[in-house]
């Protein structure tokens, strides 16, 4: 691209003509960095038909048009910083992804994540850190940006293909709704009653019976997590007579937790 200080006649008539019709350039062969100045602060993506832009034409395309670097080839990471902070999803047109300018679109967006090259666990980690359900664009993702992810929000369990056994666990223990979400099996079960009662609901009569001795050992613990007592007071999922069963089973905690809440009643 040619570049003049001293305009002719001609050029300016060309520029007063660009910045009426910027889709002028389209017809020029000789672009100059004021004709093409003209144009790219009219509207920055017409860059693209700016052979060999200087930097300060790219800086005014850009300032117009975030979306504009789709059409620059080899932006400077100062560039990239600007756009991706402008617009997150703008990251997916660049092609040289530095470390920083993934890590800022990331920062602004976690579903960024998705147009990241091969990003490495710390984006991964800000990713979902910055927004929960942006797992669902991390292929394969180790239990530890799993279990960042459901500590976020447990439904983020939802968008795991293969959850680890302690990203359901939490996910569980967080929200027994998350059982819509996991293949169940009798031994995972035995697992999440342990951590929310309250998954009774979402289980058969049958089962329920089934479950019975682990209740009796979590009610019979002299430490009995308060939470899960209450839980299994409240839970109408166990058709028996809750109170006569804590006072069979239960430790001294577990019946003095029973009355506090009958006198609370």
């Amino acid at each position: 691209m040619q570049n003049k200080v001293v305009l002719t006649l001609e050029e300016k008539e060309i520029i007063e003509k660009l910045k009426k019709d910027p889709y002028y350039i389209k017809s020029l062969t000789n672009v100059t960095e004021d004709m093409a100045l003209a144009v790219v602060k009219n509207n920055g993506v017409l860059i693209r038909y700016v052979e060999n832009p200087s930097e300060n034409v790219m800086w005014e395309a850009l300032k117009q048009n975030p979306w504009a670097i789709e059409y620059i080839h080899n932006p400077n990471e100062d560039m990239c910083l600007y756009v991706v902070e402008k617009a997150w999803n703008s990251l997916r047109y660049i092609k040289d992804q530095s470390y920083n300018v993934i890590k800022k679109a990331i920062e602004s967006k976690g579903w960024a994540i998705q147009f990241a090259l091969n990003p490495d666990i710390e984006l991964q980690k800000i990713a979902v850190e910055k927004d929960f359900d942006s797992i669902k664009f991390i292929k394969n993702p180790s239990c530890e940006i799993q279990m960042v992810a459901v500590k976020k929000d447990w439904s983020s369990i939802k968008f795991i293909d293969n959850p680890c056994d302690e990203a359901e666990l939490e996910s569980i223990r967080s929200n027994e709704e998350a059982m819509r979400y996991l293949h169940i099996t009798d031994e995972k079960i035995n697992k999440y009653i342990k951590v929310n009662v309250k998954v009774a609901k979402y289980l058969k009569e049958e089962k329920l019976k089934e479950l019975e001795p682990i209740i009796i050992e979590e009610i019979g613990k002299e430490e009995a997590d308060n939470q899960f007592l209450l839980d299994f007071i409240e839970c109408d999922a166990f058709k028996f007579d809750k109170v006569r069963f804590i006072y069979k089973y239960g430790s001294m905690k577990a019946k003095t937790v029973l009355l506090d809440y009958k006198l609370g009643m």
